[in-house]
């Protein structure tokens, strides 16, 4: 794939992540927020999060800091798409610390499978995708030679 056709697909790709963001976090926060007994410990989705929705009879405040997290990290995945080459440091941060959070939840999901057998379908391709998109479809660090070689 020429240097064009990585950036067009790397767009693209960020573009996917940052709508899958808000399609999976909006929710999550406000049902966390709400104290939904869906996912509390027990409840059919709680599969889907770490932990239930409130923490020793309080409502758990981590969780939706993260999902505000995810959710900025969305809009920027969606800035970082309209010009890649601009934003080079952001893309560089995103892959290794998607990568590296990935391969922590690995070893931590491992480390109790029976609870968190899930997180192989959730949390954990979640990450490690972006990260290897990210990898395999970097833009060249040169945006000139990117322009001379196209």
């Amino acid at each position: 794939m020429d240097e064009q056709g990585k950036l067009s697909a790397l767009s693209l790709f960020l573009r996917t992540y940052a709508v899958l963001s808000f399609v999976i976090f909006v929710p999550l926060c406000l049902a966390i927020m709400l104290q939904s007994p869906l996912f509390d410990d027990g409840g059919p989705m709680n599969w889907s999060i770490w932990n239930g929705v409130a923490c020793g009879g309080q409502p758990c405040y981590v969780p939706p800091m993260l999902f505000i997290i995810y959710l900025v990290w969305a809009v920027f995945l969606w800035q970082a798409a309209k010009d890649p080459h601009e934003h080079i440091s952001f893309l560089n941060f995103t892959a290794w610390a998607n990568l590296a959070h990935g391969l922590l939840m690995t070893f931590r999901a491992m480390t109790n499978i029976g609870l968190f057998w899930s997180k192989f379908l959730t949390d954990i391709p979640f990450v490690t995708i972006l990260a290897l998109g990210i990898f395999i479809l970097h833009p060249n660090r040169n945006r000139e030679a990117a322009n001379i070689a196209a």
